[in-house]
């Protein structure tokens, strides 16, 4: 009867649609990325990956890590969700258009006498724009009706793959599939604000002050993002400087298949991140510190199967996606795949942090983590290559998950929730307030 209740409660049936959504999506993408790869070779793969980490790394300031606090507002101010939601989305687009400048600037700087990055880098860019409607997944992800964006998604993906087997087919050169990204973020958004305008119990209303209000509580998530971009995208940025696109190439493969399964890990986070947000409103400690210890456990135990499954099979997987042309990612590949648990404990750690009102530390110790990744790069990218930048990844992700927070008295006891999450006990079917 447990497991029956659990599989009926709103939250799974979310999570599958979202689950369901990336499966698809991943295994389309997967076989047109794989051929697209192969066509590209490593060196045009890795410069196109190259100009891609600049676009990733003004993400959080394009969009202005506004998702969390936004979902926040609206289960607050159910009767100013349309305000809410057309304030923030002004507000990122003006932000996207300060980011692409700024891409094109910073490319412009570091590869004075490569015209094609350029372009690259301003088509890439172009998707920043259409992430700014992407507010809207705040509010399908608080009423649980995240099947309308997972139907958004699968159309995208399915556009998407079109294209790039046309240009497959057609041998079209690397500029091409530059638009790739951004055609997907259009469909996404377009197919938002469609489901959007069918579903909405109220109308979209541009109020820049509703706007402001939440970026006076986001901010701390922008940098917080924007440490994260450091240590997640620097480091193809500087492999790229020192070592050069076909070293990217090889990198971006190895992120590639370590991060390839973290769709699902996310799913689940997005998911149960308004029930639990909920259980802190509605003042029930026991139950929501629970479902905090349940959420982490879960994680980190799929965590640690996939990370062993890539450590045994890991060069036959890149053998048999990539060919032999890739298979120098091997020895990165055994280390990224580690780090990915823990990059997931810090994503679901934003729930906790909205919860008890922490966003105020959050940038203290993602700042000490981007510190100790750009060090770490510049002593080991030079002397180990890419296996040197994974390592510095691994070790800035353990810092930023279970280090940092340790050095502030209000934010160690998120460490010790993680811990005794390995050794979560699931309790009977009252204890988890299951149907809850």
């Amino acid at each position: 009867m447990r497991i029956k209740a659990l599989l009926q409660s709103k939250n799974i049936k979310n999570s599958f649609w979202i689950i369901s959504e990336q499966i698809f999506q991943m295994l389309v993408s997967l076989v047109v990325g794989v051929l697209s790869a192969r066509y590209l070779g490593p060196q045009n793969y890795g410069t196109l990956n190259y100009t891609a980490s600049f676009v990733t790394f003004v993400n959080s300031i394009a969009t202005l890590g506004m998702e969390g606090v936004v979902i926040k507002k609206i289960i607050d101010h159910p009767d100013r969700e349309g305000e809410y939601l057309g304030g923030c989305i002004v507000l990122r687009l003006i932000a996207s258009l300060v980011s692409i400048i700024s891409i094109e600037i910073i490319i412009g700087l570091l590869n004075p006498a490569d015209p094609l990055k350029l372009w690259l880098g301003l088509i890439q860019g172009i998707q920043l724009f259409w992430r700014s409607f992407l507010i809207l997944d705040s509010w399908f992800q608080r009423y649980l009706k995240s099947k309308y964006v997972s139907i958004g998604k699968m159309l995208a993906c399915l556009i998407v793959a079109g294209y790039r087997i046309f240009l497959l087919v057609t041998n079209k050169p690397i500029i091409w599939f530059a638009f790739a990204a951004t055609i997907s973020e259009m469909v996404i958004a377009v197919t938002g604000m469609v489901f959007y305008r069918l579903e909405r119990k109220q109308r979209i209303r541009i109020n820049l002050g509703y706007g402001v209000d939440v970026l006076k509580e986001s901010y701390h998530f922008i940098l917080s993002g924007l440490m994260v971009a450091i240590y997640s995208q620097m480091d193809k940025i500087m492999i790229g400087s020192m070592l050069g696109d076909l070293e990217v190439g090889y990198y971006t493969t190895a992120n590639a298949i370590s991060s390839m399964w973290v769709f699902i890990p996310t799913a689940i986070i997005n998911s149960f991140r308004p029930m639990i947000l909920e259980l802190k409103s509605e003042r029930n400690e026991m139950l929501y510190l629970r479902r905090l210890k349940q959420l982490y456990s879960g994680l980190i135990w799929m965590c640690l199967a996939f990370s062993l499954f890539i450590m045994l099979f890991g060069k036959l997987l890149i053998w048999i996606l990539y060919g032999q042309a890739y298979l120098a990612a091997a020895s990165a590949l055994r280390i990224c795949v580690w780090y990915e648990l823990f990059a997931i404990i810090g994503s679901a750690r934003g729930i906790w942090v909205l919860a008890e009102d922490k966003n105020r530390y959050v940038k203290y110790y993602l700042g000490i983590g981007a510190i100790v990744n750009l060090i770490l790069n510049s002593i080991l990218i030079p002397q180990f290559g890419i296996n040197g930048a994974a390592f510095a990844t691994l070790v800035t992700q353990i810092t930023t998950s279970l280090i940092a927070p340790l050095v502030f008295k209000e934010t160690r006891v998120h460490t010790r929730l993680v811990l005794e999450s390995f050794i979560c006990k699931w309790g009977s079917r009252k204890e988890n307030g299951i149907g809850k």
